[in-house]
């Protein structure tokens, strides 16, 4: 069906480095909503032209937007590929490194897909999300956390990773938690 990449992030606690990502994305947004009052403050206080209020905000905006998405675009380069994850009807094939593990869907009780870094852009993912937290629960009690991209590995495809996980579910019996 559908190849994924999984991703190491050189961080001590995953989700938390998501969380932060979400934060600024927030906290970048609210910033936008309020550049409306700025620029009537700047506009009444420095007796500015509309004009030259607008060209002044305009440019330290996109200087800004500029410096924000390329920093979150140098973030999503540190994230480096250690192997890939590829779900077949019948099976998962996990290869990280060298190591290569099949499961069977048999052996599985239930997948947990959790969001976890944004998409900067829309090519980046379908979802909204160029990550997701990707945990396979086995029916003997053990668990398996990886860090998974949205898009996959076979450029044609458009599908995301919450597609394939749906797609599990009508094909196999699995409980699937997203």
């Amino acid at each position: 069906m559908s190849k994924y990449k999984i991703l190491r992030v050189d961080h001590y606690d995953p989700i938390s480095a998501g969380k932060r990502r979400r934060r600024i994305n927030v906290i970048f947004a609210a910033v936008v909503m309020i550049a409306a009052p700025i620029i009537i403050l700047i506009h009444k206080k420095f007796n500015l032209g509309i004009d030259e209020t607008n060209l002044i905000l305009g440019i330290s905006f996109w200087v800004l937007l500029f410096l924000i998405f390329s920093r979150f675009k140098i973030g999503n380069n540190k994230y480096k590929t250690i192997g890939d994850i590829e779900f077949t009807t019948k099976r998962i094939i996990k290869r990280i490194g060298d190591t290569i593990s099949e499961t069977s869907y048999e052996a599985i009780e239930s997948i947990e897909l959790q969001k976890h870094i944004p998409a900067l852009t829309v090519a980046e993912s379908k979802s909204g999300f160029y990550t997701y937290i990707l945990s396979i629960i086995f029916k003997d009690s053990h668990k398996d956390c990886l860090i998974v991209s949205d898009r996959p590995l076979d450029k044609m495809q458009n599908l995301s990773i919450t597609d394939t996980i749906k797609t599990l579910q009508r094909i196999n019996n699995i409980k699937i938690i997203i």
